[in-house]
């Protein structure tokens, strides 16, 4: 068991870190969500922790993209990184009956959480789901473009429609492409593709749900039941941003 957990409350911009001892002490500090702020995170961690990298348990929730370069950097260097389910942490919470809600609190919530609850180990994505993760963003982004290049054509002056259809045309093009990539990229990847084909089983995933499930769930086979990897997809802020209907499969 390690002997300091470490809770980390990571949004946009900066990283709340609680470090609890195992003599239920905290230490407190913030850095920023950068490179530079993970490096001086790391720095801090070795001032008061004696054994950093074996000696050290750190907690942080899934936050969409903001909470993946820090646990990909501190796996990297050998450290035990939990990304837990929010909910998770919410329902501990609330049986500790704590109520205050500041960034601080809800740092040192996760430390709790880590030290108690003694989390899984976080399986840091592969290169092909790293890669994966990124085309999937990059298609949820030209998906937007033509939607709102598509309500402007709606209303559009006659003066201006040819130009609005040839951006329409070349967005077309990169959407395909890039599926291509996605498709591609899955093929390529023996894990991915037996993945894929576990969620392909599942009726009502199609095209463009499987592979954002891929990129943003784990391994599927983790989940019980369809019910439950439902509820985790549902929970995932990268997955709900999408704007993807997950309730789809019972239809």
């Amino acid at each position: 068991m390690s002997s300091s957990t470490v809770g980390i409350d990571v949004s946009k911009a900066k990283l709340d870190v609680a470090l609890l001892s195992e003599q239920a002490r905290y230490k407190s500090k913030v850095f920023a969500n950068t490179p530079t702020g993970h490096m001086a995170l790391w720095q801090w961690l070795q001032v008061h922790v004696p054994d950093v990298a074996m000696g050290m348990h750190v907690c942080m929730e899934a936050t969409g993209s903001y909470h993946e370069p820090l646990a990909l950097y501190l796996h990297d260097l050998g450290v035990h990184v939990s990304v837990i389910n929010p909910m998770r942490v919410k329902r501990f919470i609330e049986t500790e009956g704590t109520r205050n809600k500041t960034d601080n609190s809800d740092a040192k919530s996760l430390a709790r959480f880590c030290q108690t609850m003694q989390p899984e180990r976080w399986e840091a994505p592969s290169v092909g789901v790293r890669t994966l993760q990124a085309l999937v963003a990059r298609l949820d982004a030209l998906q937007e473009m033509r939607l709102s290049e598509s309500n402007r054509l709606a209303v559009a002056h006659a003066a201006v429609q040819p130009s609005l259809h040839e951006v329409l045309a070349t967005l077309d093009r990169a959407i395909a492409d890039v599926k291509a990539q996605i498709r591609q990229t899955i093929d390529d990847d023996p894990d991915l593709r037996q993945r894929g084909e576990l969620l392909q089983s599942i009726p009502g995933l199609g095209e463009r749900t499987i592979p954002q499930l891929l990129a943003y769930i784990g391994r599927p086979e983790r989940f019980k039941n369809v019910k439950a990897l439902i509820a985790y997809a549902s929970l995932s802020p990268m997955i709900r941003q999408s704007g993807t209907s997950l309730n789809k499969h019972r239809g």
